[in-house]
This record gives C-alpha cells, structure tokens and sequence, in this order.
C-alpha cells in the first residue's frame, strides 16, 4: 500500500464512531542511507476533517505568512488529532482503533 492510499480513509474507533479521515501520513528517518534515499518508516497519521489548510499543508508549520493566515489555518486545524502508527489498524477501506480519544497532533521535528 502507498502513502497516497491511505489519504482520505476514514478511522474508526473501538465502537465503530468516526474519529476523522487520514489527512496526512507522518514518517520518520531513523535508519540508515539507502544510497540516496532515506529510509522512512510510518510513524503515525495526521486525522481530522477534509480542510483546504491540511492539503495545502499549512497545518505543518507553527507559524505560516501572515497573522491573519496564521489565526485562520489554527482554527481550521484545531481539531486535528493524532493516531500513532502503533494504535493503527489498517483494512481495506479504512483505518481502525481502540484508541475513543485520539492525543493532539505532536510538533513537527527537523
């Protein structure tokens, strides 16, 4: 399965409620060069409500342009939660969990 894939499933939680749809696939590098690629691995979705601000990526960075941008992308976002790749359960057409509150979405690092 592709990152581009699980874009849009929706996540389910333990009682069949809908917690929000895959809006972004986080990764990390933490293992060696692979020539010159790194090698990811999933660490974890980005779940919420389909907002312009998430596919554009302005929810990835604290602070984006001006003010008023800035204000209007954290309230678009602001119910943006995470699922950690740990707690995921991934079926065909969905994403499911155990997890009934997801934790909010953690800092990007560099």
């Amino acid at each position: 399965m592709r990152g581009d894939d699980l874009l849009g499933l929706p996540v389910v939680g333990p009682s069949g409620q809908l917690l929000g749809r895959v809006l972004d696939v986080r990764l990390v590098q933490d293992g060696p060069l692979l020539g010159a690629f790194a090698a990811l691995r999933v660490d974890g979705f980005v779940v919420g409500k389909r907002r312009l601000a998430s596919r554009l990526g302005y929810d990835r960075v604290d602070s984006q342009g001006p003010w008023l941008v800035s204000a209007a992308v954290r309230r678009l976002t602001r119910r943006n939660r995470y699922l950690p790749w740990t707690s995921a359960v991934l079926e065909s057409n969905r994403v499911t969990t155990e997890l009934t509150d997801l934790p909010a979405l953690p800092p990007l690092t560099a």
